[in-house]
């Protein structure tokens, strides 16, 4: 029996005025680095630029997640399963957008996996929606919610993003990547950025 290679992603929730990572990207790149220490990861993925509204800065969502789970790694490297590759998705300014970079750099060319999405419980159920739809078939999607912020007040929107986020793949088959893709760079913020 072939074992799957298996995959983590977490994901970004905006940066400080300063560039710091704000509490929640925080809290989810510690329970991502906690994941690594029961789970052996393959790779790790940090996903995340940053949100359209948030300053501009030499840092992103996810380079700030990666030294978050890097300081994590060093100070209990003898608790963690296995050390994963650590990668990099940065241009992501919402959910829709992790899941489609995520995949399309890392994931799309990968035989169908095992993947581990780390975000807040709020967040959760819409995330692995929007993975699903757009991973091939094959694949097995789970979760694994880090601790809800203190001061977190979105989750009374969590329904209508989840009908948002039905609504944008209403009219996209299942793992059509290309076309999500090209749907997205149409929305705003990405439609005021220059093509990738």
């Amino acid at each position: 029996m072939e074992n799957k290679k298996k995959f983590a992603v977490v994901l970004g929730s905006g940066l400080n005025p300063d560039g710091t990572a704000t509490p929640v990207t925080e809290i989810r790149a510690r329970a991502a680095a906690e994941l690594a220490r029961r789970v052996k990861l393959d790779e790790l993925i940090c996903s995340g630029f940053r949100a359209p509204q948030d300053n501009e800065t030499e840092h992103t969502e996810a380079s700030r997640m990666a030294e978050i789970i890097k300081a994590e790694f060093a100070k209990d490297a003898h608790k963690v399963a296995g050390t994963p590759v650590l990668r990099i998705e940065d241009k992501s300014m919402d959910t829709i957008g992790n899941a489609v970079f995520t995949i399309e750099l890392f994931l799309e060319k990968e035989k169908p996996g095992h993947l581990i999405v780390v975000t807040s419980p709020f967040h959760m159920e819409r995330s692995i929606f929007l993975f699903s739809r757009l991973l091939k078939a094959g694949w097995t999607i789970e979760g694994s919610p880090c601790e809800e912020w203190s001061g977190e007040t979105r989750q009374s929107g969590a329904q209508a993003a989840m009908e948002r986020a039905k609504d944008f793949f209403s009219d996209i088959a299942q793992g059509d990547l290309k076309t999500a893709r090209e749907k997205l760079m149409q929305r705003k913020p990405y439609s005021n950025q220059k093509a990738a």
